[in-house]
């Protein structure tokens, strides 16, 4: 994928098991990037990247021109982790031309605070060429410079009101489209072409036993 200087933030919202992961494997899948670094907090995305151990093999990594790494962060503690994701996206914006995805961006960002490095990649992603994912269960934990910023969203059934309400303001729909929204089914919201649209995401096959 080359990625270029268009502003490129999309969010996967849903509740779990609403089949935003689904979603974002098939973004990836089309976009085929050369250049992608992934905080996998869950271990789910080994088809995109190589698990690293530490943020010394995600810079070095990065100094190559391809690059196709993942990280879970280690720290124990609160305070470690968001030591940890600082860091990592100071690595991020340093490498540029690439996309960051981050699974469960709530984690590490609060409506009130987005850390600094994290602010940088999502105010100036354009600059840095970037193109950052992020999926979320609970988008009124997430940080405004992410929410404020995203050019596409795929948001599926969140089952509590203070969600849908955040989602709905943000994509400007009625919060009972998003509570109506069945199993595998999203609203894809287009900024810039001022649209939403359904989508659905793609079940999996059973396997014949």
């Amino acid at each position: 994928m080359a990625v270029t200087n268009d502003a490129k933030i999309w969010a996967f919202i849903a509740q779990s098991g609403q089949g935003k992961g689904l979603l974002m494997k098939a973004a990836l899948r089309e976009l085929k990037p050369k250049r992608i670094i992934i905080l996998d907090t869950k271990d789910e995305n080994g088809e995109f990247g190589d698990m690293v151990e530490s943020l010394v093999a995600v810079k070095k990594a990065t100094l190559k021109p391809t690059f196709r790494v993942r990280y879970k962060l280690r720290g124990e503690t609160l305070k470690a982790r968001k030591i940890e994701f600082e860091e990592l996206c100071r690595i991020v914006s340093e490498a540029g031309n690439c996309v960051f995805l981050i699974e469960e961006l709530g984690r590490y960002t609060t409506p009130s605070y987005a850390p600094p490095k994290w602010a940088d990649c999502c105010n100036d992603g354009r600059h840095d060429a970037l193109h950052i994912i992020a999926a979320s269960q609970f988008p009124a934990q997430l940080d405004k410079a992410f929410l404020g910023n995203c050019t596409e969203i795929w948001c599926g059934f969140l089952g509590e009101k203070a969600h849908r309400q955040v989602m709905a303001e943000k994509m400007d729909v009625d919060p009972d489209d998003i509570k109506d929204q069945m199993q595998f089914h999203f609203l894809h919201w287009d900024r810039d072409a001022r649209t939403v649209t359904p989508v659905v995401a793609e079940i999996p096959k059973k396997r014949n036993k």
